[in-house]
């Protein structure tokens, strides 16, 4: 029966393989080079060096750039770079100073990252099964939120700092829409900018991006005009919830649990229309349907959709896969927390949205990898632990990938091994008080300036010193 079993999945590990080689492993990298050197010596970081290097730089737990060039001179990246009139790079990298590798980060041109964010998404889709529930049409989850930096000068200027009615947060705030398939999990766009932007604004960025044909949920914070009519734009379709005033202004009549009406939705002047777009009415359905679950308050749930055919979308099914629009949260919180990605340690806005999508990228490895192990053993990539799969990956690819990918066997026994990478159900759904039990602070919290506090302990320790 194993042999069997490998014989059935043998064409997919070889098309896996070869894409993987093609995205990553190509030292020429022909798909995303954009970055050519005329008339200089070559470089010992390529732009596929520092691709990887950036990568690792995300799944290690440790990101600083010296555990990089750690890396670099153990050998890890030596079969990237292979060339046979040149020594390996480990060798050719004799200091072990990470200038050289923080001056080459700087040098990558930002295009070069997001043309090789591009070619991911285009890999993971290649690698979707089709789902006949949607007409095999793609669901893309809209949500925001926030990461944090530390406030360099330039940060400063570009972001700003987060202000409050009593005082100024020590944090620059950076304010982030991202897009998710619902099927791998995988991020297909991204938007950055400050707390005076807006998360309508940055959506809309991230909407005229992507390709024709998808479905888009959002929830109440999108559920405008100007995010749907940028839907209609990009030839999509779109499920977003609705506030009570707004549902009730597209149906002025009253509403009953259950109802599914024909709406038409026009602007008023206080929404922000894009002139670039048409601004005609948008027709569609409004769906009220009152959740009720026992020992909990009753939820009013407004959706409006521009999915008119009732039979392959019905009401029940609309509701159903609205439902799982949740695991964009859970997909926030794998970008956020598994690869640390909530605050970023750098000083220039270049260089902060280079390591953004570098680790959009990483976490793109990640879920390409379990997309890949999940429909091999037949099951859906929204099962498996990403944090699990963060472990073997990373292991794999950079301590045993010089075994070389000639064969096929391979990668059967890494993805057999990330198909037991499974989430524990929860058969039983345990109410727990949302506490924290407080910790012992050696420290008062610092809210002030660090300047004016070093001042002000200088001083004190001036005035208890004996002479």
């Amino acid at each position: 029966m194993i042999n069997e079993k490998r014989s059935n999945h043998k064409p997919s590990i070889r098309k896996a393989e070869k894409a993987f080689q093609e995205a990553f492993l190509s030292s020429k990298a022909d798909a995303i080079q954009l970055y050519q050197v005329r008339n200089s010596y070559r470089r010992i970081f390529t732009p596929i060096v520092i691709l990887w290097c950036l990568i690792f730089q995300r799944l290690n737990p440790d990101h600083s750039c010296d555990a990089v060039v750690a890396e670099l001179r153990a050998g890890t990246f030596d079969r990237i770079a292979q060339q046979p009139d040149k020594l390996p790079l480990s060798q050719r990298q004799r200091s072990e100073s990470n200038a050289g590798y923080c001056q080459a980060r700087k040098r990558l041109p930002f295009e070069f990252l997001e043309q090789a964010m591009q070619s991911m998404v285009k890999r993971m889709s290649c690698w979707t099964v089709p789902d006949p529930v949607t007409q095999d049409r793609p669901i893309v989850l809209l949500d925001g939120s926030t990461l944090l930096a530390r406030p360099t000068p330039e940060l400063e200027r570009t972001f700003g700092r987060h202000k409050t009615a009593k005082q100024i947060s020590y944090w620059v705030v950076i304010r982030i829409v991202v897009l998710f398939c619902l099927r791998t999990g995988g991020c297909l766009g991204m938007k950055e900018g400050s707390l005076k932007s807006s998360e309508q604004e940055l959506g809309k960025a991230c909407l005229l991006r992507q390709p024709a044909g998808c479905i888009y949920m959002a929830d109440r914070g999108f559920g405008v005009f100007s995010i749907v009519q940028a839907i209609r734009h990009s030839q999509g379709d779109a499920i977003v919830r609705l506030s009570r005033p707004r549902a009730h202004k597209l149906y002025p009549q009253q509403l009953y649990p259950g109802a599914d009406h024909d709406v038409v939705w026009s602007h008023s002047k206080k929404d922000n229309v894009d002139k670039r777009m048409s601004s005609e009415p948008i027709t569609g359905r409004l769906i009220y349907v009152r959740l009720e679950r026992k020992g909990f308050r009753s939820q009013d749930l407004y959706l409006f959709t521009t999915l008119a055919d009732r039979q392959a979308f019905s009401r029940a099914k609309l509701i159903e896969l609205y439902g799982l629009r949740w695991h964009v949260e859970v997909d926030l919180r794998y970008v956020k927390r598994t690869l640390d990605l909530y605050l970023l340690e750098t000083k220039s806005v270049d260089m902060l949205r280079k390591e953004l999508v570098a680790g959009l990228i990483a976490f793109n490895l990640l879920r390409l990898f379990a997309t890949q192990a999940a429909q091999q053993a037949g099951f859906s990539p929204r099962e498996m632990s990403l944090t699990q799969v963060l472990r073997r990956v990373t292991t794999f690819l950079f301590e045993q990938l010089s075994w070389g990918m000639s064969s096929p066997w391979i990668w059967l026994q890494f993805l057999d091994r990330l198909a037991q990478c499974r989430l524990i159900p929860k058969e039983i759904h345990l109410l727990e008080p949302r506490w924290v039990r407080p910790r012992d602070k050696s420290f008062p919290e610092f809210w002030d300036d660090r300047n004016a506090a070093r001042a002000r302990y200088l001083q004190r320790c001036l005035e208890q010193a004996v002479f």
